[in-house]
């Protein structure tokens, strides 16, 4: 069976590529497939290598600085426009292209492994296992760049994402969005049968780099805080947590982590699979780590993130960059040399990590709490106290009078501002962010560096990035604008 053909021609389908180009392409790494190691390396290979990291410059956290390079290509992302002068690393194209990459891995490996000839069940079970929530995690994050945030009385009627479930065997295919309800549907039937096949037992060394138990849980925990299903977004998070008030052990020292005499340092404790915190690694091929590459955060982005109600110092403020380009240096740029003096930079991104299960399990509580009653957002902030005594320094305590005090009341709607704002500081520089400005309907303005303005609306359609023009070329459905 040769794979990679199959892999080619789903290429050919959702990114455009003409017949000739595919006509043209050496099959140089062509694999039969007859043990489950083989059917191993297929899903080993169905981890994107693309960042999303392009979606930070989207967001609040980006602002234009004058010294640093500025391609029309940043200024089309920054802008909300349709990125059309490059399709490189960096580009809602590239990371288009690689993901589907990574599903056709994941599709070629399911259909594969049941004419294996290999009697070790409970192996082929964990590999099934991998692959399908690989497969969910690909689609659900291409659903969350290329179409607008999900709320159950538009989704029926939201355009979705092309939802890939098998090899392809005819060169050219076309292909239907479907809605979003669709497109969610599928990534919960992969999900949840991926979760119960998925085993920590034969990744050792290596785990961290693959979907074990805990990643998954954190996936379950994601996908059902954006889905609004909050019941199960706790449900999956307490599986990962545990019942009641976080353990310590699930947050990192924040202090600890970003203190050292070199970027290099921080991002390796940043990373490190070894902690607790970090789920699930991944290499990402991507230059937008470079701080004086395109639309970067800044001082003043920096002093408007890390503001507490407190007054103290915290030691996720760590401003290290270039120019007027701040950043944390939560990822470190290797680069792979191709020549001998050409290649591409990539780092390795904590994909899933516990802190954001935490801040999704408090948004949860405070989304479900009974009017009239505190017990959930008590919940809620005692899980936060939790993460504060690891953030800021002398582990402060926040009580329900010091969220009075800020917002005026100690109830869901301020409780909610409070996590919102605490949630852009833990994962500054994820790009997450961009997705809880579509689900929380936030609207911002951006300058380009030709001070040239554009205000993201609350309810906008750019919100969803417009798919690549070799995907729409091919007959896929632009999205409207």
């Amino acid at each position: 069976m040769k794979f990679v053909k199959y892999i080619l021609i789903i290429a050919v389908s959702l990114m455009g590529w003409s017949c000739n180009d595919y006509l043209d392409t050496a099959p140089d790494e062509r694999q039969e497939i007859k043990t489950l190691q083989n059917v191993e390396e297929l899903v080993a290979n169905s981890y994107s290598d693309a960042s999303y990291l392009f979606l930070e410059w989207m967001t609040d956290n980006a602002v234009a600085l004058a010294k640093n390079d500025q391609e029309e290509w940043m200024t089309q992302n920054f802008m909300w426009q349709p990125v059309t002068a490059n399709e490189g690393q960096d580009t809602p194209t590239w990371f288009w292209t690689r993901s589907y990459a990574a599903i056709a891995h994941a599709n070629q490996a399911l259909a594969s492994i049941d004419k294996v000839p290999d009697t070790n069940n409970a192996y082929k079970k964990a590999i099934k296992g991998e692959a399908l929530l690989s497969r969910a995690y690909n689609h659900f994050l291409l659903a969350n760049v290329f179409c607008q945030a999900y709320e159950e009385s538009t989704a029926a009627s939201s355009l979705g994402i092309p939802y890939i479930t098998a090899p392809e065997t005819n060169l050219v295919v076309s292909y239907e969005r479907g809605t979003l309800k669709e497109a969610y549907d599928k990534v919960e039937k992969d999900l949840l049968e991926g979760l119960s096949l998925v085993s920590d037992e034969f990744y050792s060394g290596s785990g961290k780099y693959h979907f074990n138990k805990g990643a998954a849980y954190a996936f379950a925990s994601r996908f059902y805080l954006f889905k609004g299903d909050y019941e199960n977004c706790i449900k999956y998070s307490n599986k990962l947590l545990g019942e009641g008030v976080v353990a310590p052990v699930f947050v990192r020292n924040m202090e600890q982590v970003f203190t050292g005499t070199n970027s290099t340092q921080i991002a390796d404790k940043f990373t490190d699979p070894n902690n607790v915190a970090n789920l699930l690694n991944v290499r990402k091929e991507s230059f937008a780590l470079r701080a004086y590459r395109g639309y970067q955060s800044s001082y003043d982005v920096m002093d408007e993130v890390f503001v507490n109600i407190w007054g103290v110092t915290d030691f996720r403020d760590s401003r290290w960059g270039w120019g007027d380009a701040r950043a944390q240096p939560k990822y470190k740029e290797r680069f792979k040399f191709t020549t001998a003096t050409t290649g591409y930079g990539y780092h390795i991104q904590n994909e899933l990590r516990t802190e954001e299960v935490i801040f999704n399990r408090m948004e949860a509580y405070v989304m479900t709490n009974v009017a009239g009653t505190s017990e959930n957002l008590d919940k809620a902030l005692a899980d936060y106290n939790v993460l504060a005594a690891k953030c800021y320094e002398g582990s402060p305590v926040l009580k329900a009078e010091d969220i009075t005090k800020e917002y005026g009341a100690y109830d869901a709607a301020n409780m909610m501002k409070f996590i919102i704002a605490e949630r852009r500081k833990e994962l500054l520089r994820e790009s997450i962010r961009w997705f809880d400005i579509k689900r929380f309907k936030m609207s911002i303005t951006h300058t380009s560096v030709t001070k040239e303005s554009s205000t993201l609306e609350a309810e906008d359609l750019r919100k969803a990035v417009q798919i690549p023009q070799g995907a729409i070329a091919r007959g896929i459905q632009a999205n409207p604008r």
